[in-house]
């Protein structure tokens, strides 16, 4: 490989490595896919959880996190509750009841008056092997810090796996809005059985994955699945919230392939893996061959040697091996993508946005676009765009801490609509 090519492939590797954090030792083998199989998974699927059964909570246990880690004075359970799928293989309005993992944290201390504030905490993206539930590991795969941040300033924080990831049985929909929205609403409601004196005031905050999670979630929040809480605003860093602009360009005449930045290539099964939980017989060679799909595995898993594994699979891609050949196959894959696209709804609450005008993962001008549709729905929307700043590097944590903070205080949103 030309030295040039393998320091992009290296910078680019690292920063995957950011995105897609290492697992647990229990990786499946390169060339091996997800343990969890759609086809299988739609054989014989458990009845959509009723209403009052939601977010009810089937096992919790104290979890050991990092002695020296910053969770390591707050009190931290892992607990299993009862959640709906927000698809069904074959149909993506379907639903079936499936168990979520999670992790909830309290704060130190009695709670105030009207019980403890609660936030929903979406992790970025980590895989979607099953084992790659930030629940299952004491660092919770780097989500430590800003759950902590969220715990000293008062709040209970309730951290899902989503579904899929850290309990086994069901495949992980990586990207799947509606999804994501019941995993982050019916953690609340564990949160809620597992810490005495929580409030039902709640408020949703995440990053990349995480931060379509929190979006789905103001959105589904004002529908009946949310009912029984009181929703106060969601946080969104460098969100996911439409991704179905990669597809884009099936119409043009003459047709062109779209090309996609390295960090995309690296994500490309993850999203394949995704869209298969609701299309089952999605053929992925129109999508993926070569160096590509050999590692597709090793990008969608997680283990103790996942960085190298990761960076092994990214120098082996070579040009064409994402190459969409036809406008059929680019405007199926757009249109399995905008069925997650967000806004698909008024969020019940007032958002706050923040991305990097860098960004070599979620192009900003898709975060623009759905901000502008956002407001064009009625929503109230404070958006921070970060100068120099990419996917990961993002300095508005902080930020959003305090702008949620403001919520639980009643204070007005700003807006930037």
């Amino acid at each position: 490989m030309h030295p040039s090519r393998v320091a992009r492939v290296t910078t680019a590797a690292i920063t995957l490595v950011v995105v897609a954090a290492a697992c647990s030792p229990d990786a499946p083998p390169d060339g091996a896919r997800s343990s969890s199989n759609p086809a299988t998974a739609s054989a014989s699927l458990p009845a959509p959880v009723a209403a009052s059964d939601r977010g009810s909570v089937l096992s919790q246990s104290p979890m050991a996190v990092d002695a020296d880690g910053p969770l390591a004075s707050f009190d931290v359970t892992r607990v299993v509750y009862r959640s709906n799928s927000g698809y069904a293989p074959g149909d993506p309005d379907g639903d079936f009841g499936v168990r979520v993992s999670g992790v909830v944290v309290a704060p130190q201390g009695s709670p105030p008056a009207g019980g403890w504030p609660v936030v929903a905490f979406g992790h970025g993206t980590t895989g979607t092997d099953e084992q790659c539930g930030p629940s299952l590991h004491p660092d919770l795969l780097g989500q430590a810090s800003q759950i902590a941040r969220l715990v000293r300033a008062g709040n209970v924080v309730t951290a899902t796996d989503y579904v899929g990831l850290g309990e086994p049985g069901t495949p992980h929909p990586y990207l799947i809005a509606r999804s994501a929205a019941y995993s982050m609403i019916d953690a609340v409601r564990a949160a809620r059985q597992v810490v005495p004196g929580t409030s039902d005031r709640w408020a949703a905050l995440g990053s990349s994955q995480g931060g379509q999670a929190a979006w789905a979630a103001a959105e589904w929040a004002g529908t009946d699945y949310g009912a029984g809480l009181r929703f106060v605003g969601a946080a969104a860093l460098a969100p996911a919230a439409d991704v179905a602009p990669i597809a884009d360009g099936y119409d043009a005449t003459p047709f062109r392939a779209p090309t996609f930045t390295t960090l995309q290539l690296g994500l490309i099964p993850l999203v394949l893996d995704g869209l298969r939980t609701v299309d089952p017989g999605l053929d992925e060679s129109q999508y993926i061959r070569g160096g590509l799909a050999a590692g597709a595995a090793a990008l969608a898993s997680c283990g103790e040697s996942s960085e190298f594994r990761k960076y092994s699979a990214l120098t082996q891609i070579r040009p064409g091996d994402a190459t969409v050949t036809s406008p059929a196959a680019l405007r199926s894959l757009h249109d399995m993508l905008a069925r997650s696209s967000l806004p698909q709804r008024r969020a019940a609450g007032p958002l706050f946005v923040a991305y990097g005008d860098r960004d070599q993962l979620v192009t900003p001008a898709w975060t623009a676009g759905a901000v502008r549709r956002a407001c064009a729905t009625g929503d109230t929307v404070a958006v921070t765009v970060e100068a120099g700043r990419g996917h990961t590097d993002l300095q508005s944590g902080p930020d959003a801490v305090t702008w949620i903070g403001d919520r639980f205080a009643g204070q007005a949103a700003p807006s930037s609509c």
